[in-house]
């Protein structure tokens, strides 16, 4: 007889960022700007910058990352929140750094509360 060794889970509601609905891995957690991962990455060990997940990782943000010092990032950061955005929404405004808002609002989608 067979035992299977992974707890079955309940079904979950269907992820979908265009909605801000996340997974439950997500609750609670923090998502990063490109360039909060170019940060630490920079800080990390060189005897850990030898594998194939860093070295992407590392190239993908180098290429995107908008701002390269901890200031500019923490102040970005300080600037967005003043706003009532999902980390999500916040998140991707800094990565984007879209020039007009009109081009921000088509690439961002805002889920709007209900008014009942």
């Amino acid at each position: 007889m067979s035992h299977n060794r992974r707890a079955r889970r309940a079904p979950q509601e269907e992820e979908d960022a265009s909605k801000l609905k996340f997974g439950e891995d997500f609750e609670g957690e923090e998502f990063l700007f490109i360039s909060e991962v170019h940060l630490l990455l920079q800080k990390t060990p060189e005897h850990q910058k030898n594998t194939p997940v860093y070295q992407k990782t590392a190239k993908y943000v180098e290429l995107f990352t908008k701002f390269h010092n901890e200031e500019s990032v923490r102040e970005i950061r300080k600037t967005l929140m003043r706003h009532k955005l999902h980390k999500y929404e916040l998140v991707q405004l800094a990565n984007l750094c879209c020039d007009e808002v009109e081009e921000a609002k088509s690439l961002i989608p805002r889920k709007v509360k209900n008014s009942k």
